[in-house]
């Protein structure tokens, strides 16, 4: 028994809308008798009459009318699955899901790259998740994310590449109710207890700051381990200890926490818009993001250059 594929349903909507197998054949520019077999075909499959045949055309059984409602409404479907699906290749619509770092998520660059996106691509939903480095990496890896905002991104990996939001670096966080010092290096705090990050849940920032200790020869009394930089700054308002944490917060930082910069503390990192590096595995999506991306950083650089001229 013959099956039936799209060019029947077109064939039968045409021949039904014309009420003539002889008019349908010339719109569809297909000889008259091919025509006939397909309807032909068509009733077989569906195993009931549609059209009646007589010599001034044809006119719709009741089994007919039904079948054209549905007909156009199949073809209607499939014009809409192709036209999501080739939009969603280019990159135009569907989700993209994206990490970041939960300290970075109120950043001025993050949420003007979110802004930008949405402005620019309204019809990709966007699915933002609060993820550490580490994890955002290995749901990249895994396909879970299709990219992140992140620090710390392993940069002998290749199978991940990334586009720089900004480089930072460390700062002091104390109680703003302690009196500030007059200077302070880092082989003053030796002595001092310290909120920290666990190892596991992100390497290469506990690896940096240990490693900047032992340069000023001490290492780190850790007395707390903080989930997060929020959780850390939490700690050291409480008086539990002291924190390095980035310097891009200090606009985001409680009025109970205190930063200070430290000449010798020098460990800077980059913050990126981090993805997969093979562009056939990446979601199209992640192009579409990654302009934004680039929109922002230029004015963003711009905006400083200019600022910086000014001072000058």
């Amino acid at each position: 028994m013959p099956t039936i594929e799209m060019r029947h349903l077109r064939y039968f909507v045409a021949v039904a809308e014309a009420r003539s197998i002889v008019a349908a054949s010339r719109a569809l520019n297909i000889v008259q008798p091919a025509l006939s077999r397909q309807i032909r075909d068509l009733e077989e499959h569906v195993g009931t009459a549609l059209l009646v045949r007589h010599p001034k055309g044809v006119q719709l059984t009741a089994a007919g009318v039904g079948f054209l409602q549905d007909a156009r409404q199949l073809l209607h479907d499939a014009d809409q699955a192709c036209d999501r699906a080739h939009r969603i290749g280019q990159g135009l619509s569907g989700t993209l899901r994206i990490g970041v770092l939960p300290n970075y998520l109120a950043l001025a660059q993050t949420t003007s790259i979110l802004e930008d996106f949405r402005e620019h691509q309204a019809d990709i939903l966007l699915s933002v998740e609060p993820m550490l480095s580490a994890q955002q990496a290995d749901s990249i890896r895994n396909g879970e994310l299709d990219g992140g905002i992140m620090a710390w991104r392993p940069k002998d990996d290749p199978s991940l590449d990334g586009h720089l939001l900004l480089r930072d670096s460390f700062v002091l966080a104390m109680p703003a109710a302690q009196e500030e010092p007059a200077a302070i290096r880092l082989a003053d705090l030796a002595s001092e207890k310290f909120i920290w990050f666990s190892r596991e849940r992100s390497p290469a920032q506990h690896d940096a700051l240990v490693a900047e200790c032992a340069r000023s020869g001490f290492f780190p009394r850790i007395v707390q381990i903080g989930t997060d930089i929020p959780t850390m700054l939490g700690l050291v308002a409480a008086g539990m200890g002291y924190a390095f944490v980035p310097e891009s917060i200090r606009p985001m930082c409680p009025p109970t926490v205190r930063l200070l910069r430290l000449r010798d503390l020098r460990t800077q990192f980059d913050v990126e818009f981090a993805f997969h590096a093979q562009a056939q595995t990446r979601a199209p999506a992640v192009d579409r993001f990654l302009m934004s991306v680039r929109r922002v950083v230029r004015a963003k650089s711009g905006a400083s250059v200019r600022a910086r001229r000014q001072l000058e």
